[in-house]
């Protein structure tokens, strides 16, 4: 395990007890969002303000846009009250992840990736916004996994995140499309949770084939496999539908 630098350490703690959003608690149903997330800096911190039904992945893209960097990002499932809104606001979706407020800062010169996605994490898992999440790491990359939610009496479980799920898929030349379909159904079959693909670069996913499978692999390292033959920078976020009780898969191509 890396050993984190005591900069970072400091900013963890000065984040954790002194910056008023790690107070906050979920957010209410007329709560207003921001679009994306504020980034303000000093000539030594980061600070990063989001608000949103998932507001580390709203923090995520923040850095995206900021530093370049990709990371891929899956909700735990959201089926315990605690954890779910309601919004009567939007008609195309009723239930949301209760998440809200979240603010953090960070060293700025230079950060460093794995630091400081590491002291997000903690600083997130630190508040009453939902769902507690790991850093893990991929083929080189990087992916922010939901592995605990709340069980009905409002205590923290921990859980089996869905693209941990070992699968035997015959090897053989797809498309990326193809190969994602397969992987999203077989998710289905074995979790008997519908996983189904939402928003994807059509084009490139379609005619860009891939040779991937093999018995008792992770549904991450195959997903990882898939789209890394697009030779394109594309990253996924899986979210949870609490209304649907499903997941949806969305991959995106990170711009240049």
């Amino acid at each position: 395990m890396d050993v984190i630098h005591p900069i970072y350490r400091a900013a963890l703690m000065c984040a954790i007890f002194l910056s008023p959003g790690f107070a906050q608690t979920a957010a209410r149903r007329d709560d207003p969002y921001l679009r994306q997330a504020s980034i303000t800096e000093t000539s030594e911190l980061v600070h990063i303000t989001a608000n949103s039904p998932r507001p580390l992945l709203q923090t995520l893209d923040a850095l995206r846009r900021k530093y370049g960097w990709v990371i891929n990002y899956e909700d735990p499932p959201y089926t315990s009250s605690f954890d779910i809104v309601e919004k009567h606001d939007d008609p195309s979706q009723l239930l949301l992840p209760a998440g809200g407020n979240f603010d953090v800062e960070f060293p700025g010169h230079p950060p460093r990736q794995d630091q400081t996605l590491q002291l997000i994490v903690d600083a997130y898992n630190q508040t009453s916004n939902p769902g507690r999440f790991e850093l893990h790491t991929t083929q080189g990359r990087l992916n922010v996994v939901g592995t605990s939610d709340r069980s009905g009496t409002n205590t923290l479980s921990p859980l089996h995140p869905l693209l941990d799920t070992l699968l035997a898929v015959p090897v053989r030349q797809r498309t990326i499309a193809d190969s994602v379909n397969l992987l999203c159904h077989m998710l289905t079959v074995q979790n008997h949770t519908t996983v189904s693909v939402g928003i994807w670069p059509k084009a490139l996913v379609a005619y860009t084939t891939v040779k991937i499978g093999g018995d008792a692999v992770p549904a991450r390292e195959l997903l990882s496999q898939s789209l890394q033959a697009a030779r394109r920078n594309l990253y996924w976020s899986l979210l949870f539908d609490p209304g649907l009780k499903g997941y949806v898969l969305n991959i995106h191509t990170a711009k240049p």
